[in-house]
């Protein structure tokens, strides 16, 4: 058995750390030390005996590819030169197309031209027969025109000496129905005027009834004021005594003066026949303005004489001018304080010092039915539509300012203990109306200012106005009952004129229009003799286009008749060519066939050959492969057979070596394994995210140990492509992005120890839209 030599690497496992490499002093075969004593010299054997099987059957597979391959050269070599006749074959099949394709092309083309000819001359020979028949066409209805216009010559002169006769008969009469109409219009003239004055007579009487009317209502509305018991305010004793200085318990005074309050019965009864009805509570009539001020009059007073007070609030001409001045100026002003500049507007109109007068006033709801609403330059304004407010509203609204006064113990001092002037105005604003008690100071007052008092009448002056009223409104209707009578006398005289006058215009302007009708159907000879004379002249010379014509139809009919000719022999010469060119194309595709079948038959042949040249390198080396192998056993046999005859000494030292071995080599591999340490890094987040045009601007705090940063960003919401972008700076601009697009934005850092990189999570995805 042949020597092996020692100091040869061998390979052992050390169990789960991995595997570790010792050098023994025995031999130098690849084998394992622990295995090498269990081996036997038997198993080697049979390894050896499996790795020659191995080699001869791979050999004699070699050998039989390769046979095939060295026919399958010959088969391809044998392909390539039928391939090589056939291209030959059809290249030659090819050259002989050129020859009759021209020809035929060449005939081709002479047919197109002949058959391009026989078309233009067949489109002359229509365009003449067309232009023949028209013109015959033409000269017949002439013809027949002339017949047609002297008939009508003939009849029309008979028809026009018919109305004539008529038109004259008719013109006769209008004449006469016009001097009738002249006469009638005269008297409906005369009718007009006497209409006019009987209609401006009664308009004047009802104008005057009316306002009797008015003046008798007005003077029944005073006459039951005036009856009514209930314009005056009993006071509680306790409020007396307060406001007299004999107690001082004001929240007993107070309580009391309430309690009456709530008990007061009111004048103006709703629903009463004096209760007026406004649409603007402003705008009261001037025996209501009066009604009001008296009755807020009363209340004073009768308060004045249970106190024992012994100044005096007059109602003058001055003040209820003053209180209208008030009512104007407040609804005409856009100010916020519109009692204040009514105030000073009005006095400055009247001459008065503004610091004069004093206004007292109360808010009352109005019956709103809609409201809208509207924002003009940023301002909100508010529209309304009212209902109406009555006069007994507007009382209890008064009512209620005088008690609201007496309740306020220095407004009572003004109002019941100060001489002076005052009147009542009514003024609106939204959704509220104000009564305002208004009282001007005496003292200054300018000399054009009226001061004459104005007194509320007595009853048995009321009884007498109304009896008054009554006699002027009964006369001003029987009034009105004879205006009417001869109004109505001269309407039916004037209307009958009229029915008159517009029966005779519309005779007129029916004989008018029946005239003007009969001339339309005159019938015009002059022009029916030119339009004759005209058409006879034209006669001639159509009958000259006529003949040019028939004669242009000859010509064009027998130059169509040489085209048809020509293409014949064209189309003739043209199926001939192309037949012998159908041949030729026949025989260049057949050999074209056959070349495309040679070529596949080549590129199968070269397909197989290149298979078999591949498996014979595959099976060489394959073949050289399991030679080693054989090779490598046999040396492990050699070295069994050589290992049995060692002492078993020699074995067991040999033991004990491997095994101090072994566990030396399983310290080393533990220390390598060792757990690493785990690297922490400090995360990051957004401070700011900006949009910017077709970018973003991210910026974040400075994170402690770190290399550096990343930023990735997406369109959609699982971060889907998403693209990632690194700096070492605390600031990232992103661009080249989409504009008006919303993305997802993740922050992360980084840091890098020992040639590796260590990253944070991702910072929860933020949104930025970019311009």
């Amino acid at each position: 058995m042949k020597k092996i030599s020692k100091n040869v690497l061998l390979v052992s496992s050390v169990g789960l750390a991995g595997s570790a490499f010792a050098v023994t002093n025995t031999h130098p075969v690849f084998a394992a030390n622990n295995a090498s004593k269990k081996t036997t010299v038997a198993n080697d054997q049979a390894k050896v005996k499996s790795a020659q099987k191995s080699v001869d059957q791979t050999q004699s597979k070699l050998t039989q590819v390769q046979n095939d391959l060295n026919t399958a050269n010959k088969d391809l070599a044998q392909k390539e030169t039928e391939l090589a006749n056939a291209k030959s074959t059809a290249e030659a099949a090819n050259s002989k197309v050129a020859a009759p394709n021209k020809s035929n092309d060449e005939a081709q083309s002479a047919l197109k031209q002949a058959q391009a000819a026989t078309d233009s001359a067949n489109s002359d020979y229509q365009n003449a027969v067309k232009d023949s028949t028209d013109k015959q066409k033409d000269l017949t209805d002439s013809q027949n025109k002339v017949t047609n216009l002297e008939k009508q010559l003939t009849d029309g002169e008979k028809n026009n000496n018919d109305i004539k006769q008529k038109v004259t008969e008719k013109n006769n009469k209008i004449s006469d129905n016009q001097k009738t109409l002249s006469g009638l219009q005269q008297e409906k003239s005369e009718s007009d005027a006497k209409l006019a004055s009987a209609q401006s007579d009664l308009a004047e009487m009802k104008q005057k009834a009316d306002s009797a009317s008015q003046v008798l209502q007005a003077a029944k509305k005073d006459l039951s004021s005036a009856t009514s018991t209930n314009e005056s305010l009993t006071l509680p004793q306790s409020y007396i005594d307060y406001v007299t200085g004999k107690s001082t318990d004001w929240d007993t005074a107070k309580k009391d003066l309430q309690d009456v309050v709530n008990n007061h019965t009111y004048p103006f009864t709703d629903g009463d026949e004096n209760d007026t009805v406004y649409d603007d509570p402003a705008a009261l009539s001037e025996s209501d303005q009066k009604r009001l001020d008296f009755y807020v009059k009363s209340l004073i007073d009768s308060v004045k004489s249970q106190v024992g007070s012994t100044s005096k609030l007059t109602i003058t001409d001055g003040s209820l001018e003053f209180a209208k001045r008030y009512t104007q100026e407040y609804q005409n002003s856009n100010y916020v304080f519109r009692k204040y500049n009514a105030i000073k507007s009005a006095s400055s109109i009247m001459g008065l010092n503004e610091y004069a007068v004093t206004g007292y006033d109360i808010a009352a709801n109005r019956q709103v039915t809609s409201r809208s609403i509207s924002i003009i330059n940023g301002y909100i304004y508010n529209s309304y539509e009212f209902g109406t407010t009555k006069m007994s509203e507007i009382a209890k609204a008064a009512f209620d300012l005088v008690t609201q006064e007496l309740a306020n113990p220095t407004d009572y001092n003004n109002i019941i203990n100060n001489n002076g002037y005052f009147s009542v105005a009514v003024t609106t604003q939204d959704d509220k109306f104000y009564v305002c008690l208004l009282t001007i100071n005496p003292a200054n007052v300018p000399s054009h200012f009226k001061t004459n008092e104005v007194v509320k009448p007595s009853q048995d002056e009321l009884a007498t106005a109304v009896q008054k009223s009554q006699a002027d409104s009964d006369q001003a209707n029987k009034d009105i009952e004879s205006a009417q009578s001869t109004f109505d006398q001269a309407q039916a005289e004037n209307q009958k004129l009229g029915q008159e006058i517009s029966d005779l215009q519309k005779k007129i302007s029916d004989g008018q229009s029946s005239v003007a009708s009969l001339q339309k159907q005159l019938t015009d000879t002059a022009k029916l003799q030119s339009q004759i004379k005209e058409t006879k002249d034209s006669l001639p010379a159509k009958q000259a286009a006529l003949q040019a014509a028939n004669e242009k139809v000859q010509t064009t009919q027998s130059k169509l008749n040489d085209c048809k000719t020509a293409l014949a022999a064209a189309q003739k010469e043209a199926a001939n060519t192309q037949s012998n060119l159908d041949k030729v194309k026949a025989d260049a595709s057949s050999a074209q066939q056959k070349l495309q079948t040679a070529q596949k038959a080549y590129d199968e042949a070269k397909k197989k050959q290149e298979k078999l040249t591949s498996s014979v390198a595959s099976l060489t080396k394959k073949l050289a492969y399991e030679k080693k192998q054989l090779a490598h056993a046999k040396a492990v046999l050699a070295l069994a057979q050589s290992k049995n005859a060692t002492t078993k000494k020699k074995s067991t030292k040999k033991s004990t070596k491997k095994a101090t071995t072994k566990k030396a080599t399983k310290k080393k591999v533990a220390k390598k394994v060792k757990k690493t340490k785990k690297v922490v890094v400090a995360s990051s987040k957004f401070t700011s995210l900006k949009g910017s045009k077709k970018a973003f601007v991210g910026k974040w705090k400075k994170s402690k140990s770190v290399s550096g940063y990343q930023v990735r960003y997406s369109t959609a919401s699982s971060m889907k492509k998403a693209k990632t972008k690194s700096t070492k700076a605390t600031k990232l601009k992103v661009s080249g992005l989409k504009s008006k697009k919303k993305y997802y934005v993740q922050l992360r850092s980084y840091r890098k120890l020992s040639n590796n990189t260590y990253y944070s999570a991702w910072t929860k995805a933020k949104t930025v839209k970019t311009r």
